[in-house]
């Protein structure tokens, strides 16, 4: 059986969480291959200061060139971009599983512990649960024990969630353009990989966008 790990989101930018995240996932879990997407439009918030498509894919695949996720195969989709409409996961998911057709591919979906709590919230999260399994990053051990009551219960409708702790890097992407406004260097080389840092300031992203 070969591991896909997919991991969704606005990345806008694309931060050291984010990528925290899906490394403490490559530890916990044998990926094969670790498929990164960033949403057109994210069906669960209001996409504020939204950087351009081509943007934010160069910042993420900026940020993974040098990293120690645990997996040699780490790539960035555009396939929530080049669709039309909200990016829904369980069209994501149901395009992923038409490219890798053969039963010998398992799916994981990652996730932060804010998504598990809202997931039966989500767009045919039933249907998700069939699809793939999720696998979802806790922050402290009372977190942990939260998350497990929603584990539970999406267990009990037949799906499989996996909880990782970890150590977590509290930041937001909107912290973050704040920063790239308010000129906080400091924070932007704390949180953000120097080739983003680099390439937000010679493209001038989120400057105007406020």
């Amino acid at each position: 059986m070969k591991n896909i790990a997919v991991f969704g989101g606005t990345f806008n930018p694309f931060h050291k969480g984010h990528k925290r995240l899906i490394t403490e996932a490559s530890y916990a879990i044998d990926f094969d291959k670790i498929i990164i997407i960033p949403s057109r439009v994210p069906p669960h918030k209001k996409a504020e200061c939204l950087a351009s498509e081509k943007d934010r894919i160069t910042m993420i695949e900026l940020s993974i060139q040098d990293n120690n996720i645990r997996c040699d195969n780490v790539c960035v989709s555009d396939i929530e971009l080049k669709r039309d409409g909200k990016s829904y996961s369980y069209n994501t998911l149901i395009e992923l599983k038409k490219v890798y057709s053969d039963s010998e591919y398992k799916f994981y979906f990652v996730m932060g512990s804010d998504m598990l709590i809202h997931f039966n919230e989500w767009y045919k999260y039933e249907e998700i649960l069939k699809l793939c399994t999720l696998v979802c990053l806790s922050r402290c051990d009372e977190d942990t024990s939260r998350l497990e009551i929603f584990a539970d219960k999406l267990t009990n409708m037949g799906g499989e969630v996996i909880i990782v702790p970890v150590k977590p890097l509290e930041i937001s992407s909107s912290e973050l353009r704040n920063a790239v406004r308010s000129k906080d260097f400091e924070k932007l080389t704390c949180y953000l990989d120097e080739k983003v840092v680099k390439y937000i300031l010679e493209r001038n992203l989120y400057i105007d966008r406020f």
